[in-house]
């Protein structure tokens, strides 16, 4: 049965509100009502059939919005593959570092984040002391030490003192997922600070000239305990001094671009070395 010329009014409206809708809601450029609207005049001034003219943009309509949505979800599935591949490859930047799990419920990144400075402290760290001899540089080894110390050195079996906060953050029955959050990046950023330190500290020394930093390294002034020692020496065994300086800056900057951490550094003045 022929549609009345009133049911051919009301689908015109309907179509023209679906164009209108998915413009707004989707993507104007695949929804242009306005070729709609100039093909509709052509078929109204060439009296062609509206009845089945309109049908015939029904169902261009319909495969217009096929397209789209699978246009759409191929563009989704796209995002969603980049996204897992860019965690994947975080992921794996940061999984080279051992992680020292001391709360059941730490994150996966905080846990490898205060393995990977606990390590820095443990091992790196302490060469400067032997290459610098300087007390003025020696007073600001000592103060970037005692800020390690408190985020990264372990005090026996029990984490840094700033790591224990955070674990009793965990622990609390009433702390929100966003405390935890917020604590954890402030602890990231915390590090990153001192980080950023010691690499500007480190280029600085580098752009001295000590003869003595240009002989290899004697790691005989190193006074700490026999097993930590031991892994000092096949780190820096055969570097001088200026090598040794140099390793201990590159690996805080790896730390730094592994995690994503270059840009937390204080904007004050760096202290003059």
């Amino acid at each position: 049965m022929p549609l009345t010329e009133k049911e051919i009014q009301q689908l015109v409206v309907k179509l023209r509100g679906k164009y209108q809708e998915y413009a707004k809601k989707h993507n104007p450029r695949w929804f242009d009502v306005a070729p709609f609207e100039e093909r509709l005049r052509m078929a109204v001034n060439n009296k062609m059939n509206l009845e089945g003219f309109i049908l015939a943009e029904i169902s261009n309509f319909e495969k217009t919005r096929e397209r789209f949505e699978k246009k759409k979800q191929e563009k989704e599935n796209s995002f969603s593959k980049e996204v897992d591949r860019i965690i994947e490859e975080q992921n794996a930047r940061i999984k080279k570092y051992s992680p020292v799990y001391f709360h059941p419920g730490a994150e996966f990144e905080i846990a490898h984040f205060y393995g990977a400075v606990s390590e820095f402290t443990l091992f790196f760290f302490p060469v400067l002391w032997i290459v610098i001899s300087e007390p003025a540089i020696k007073n600001i080894l000592i103060g970037i030490e005692e800020s390690l110390n408190n985020l990264s050195l372990p005090r026996g079996k029990a984490p840094a003192k700033r790591i224990e906060d955070h674990a009793l953050i965990l622990s609390r029955p009433q702390t929100s997922d966003l405390d935890i959050e917020r604590d954890k990046n402030n602890y990231l950023k915390e590090t990153a600070f001192v980080l950023h330190k010691i690499v500007d500290l480190c280029d600085g020394l580098l752009e001295r000239r000590d003869p003595e930093w240009e002989l290899p390294l004697s790691l005989n002034r190193l006074y700490v305990e026999d097993s930590r020692k031991k892994k000092i020496l096949s780190l820096f065994s055969g570097h001088s001094g200026y090598g040794a300086i140099m390793k201990v800056r590159d690996h805080c900057l790896q730390i730094l671009d592994d995690f994503r951490l270059k840009a937390f550094r204080k904007k004050e003045d760096n202290e003059h070395i």
